[in-house]
């Protein structure tokens, strides 16, 4: 049961990441260089590191090492938690069809049409929201088997030890 619950889970995370890293990527390449975005996109980059050793050592149990899972894990959910405040206290709650009033600095700005910028940075802050409790759910799930041991190699219980 527990494979297929963490199976479950990276295989959403992997979703997820996909569409944030294509609706803040696009973002990226249709507007001048942004600081905000570009944290953004190095937070997805660390999001699919992250995510693809899960995977990786999901299947090929022998590269498991809970102590690395947990790191990128943990890594991963606070860059993702930073990220997603971060573009939320930027773009406040705006209506991105009236755009007027803002200050010239504002980070939906700079580009050709700044409503389809502006909707693409609110799709990637609702994907990176969504994309953290599955991040700690992981990451509790790591820290379970850091303490259980982790190992292939388990030592026998009180039940099969001869005396």
């Amino acid at each position: 049961m527990r494979g297929m619950l963490h199976s479950i889970m990276r295989l959403a995370q992997l979703l997820l990441v996909l569409l944030a890293t294509a609706v803040l990527g696009n973002a990226v390449a249709i507007s001048a260089p942004n600081s905000v975005v570009n944290f953004l996109m190095f937070v997805c980059a660390l999001n699919w590191i992250a995510i693809l050793w899960g995977l990786v050592t999901h299947f090929i149990s022998s590269l498991d090492m809970p102590i690395v899972s947990m790191a990128l894990d943990g890594v991963a959910a606070l860059f993702t938690f930073i990220g997603a405040v971060v573009i939320s206290a930027k773009l406040t709650a705006v209506n991105c069809s009236n755009l007027g009033g803002f200050a010239p600095d504002y980070v939906a700005f700079g580009s050709a049409d700044n409503e389809k910028k502006c909707r693409e940075l609110q799709a990637g802050t609702v994907f990176l929201w969504f994309l953290l409790p599955l991040l700690c759910a992981t990451l509790f799930l790591a820290f379970r088997e850091f303490r259980r041991g982790g190992s292939i190699i388990s030592r026998p219980s009180m039940s099969q030890v001869g005396v």
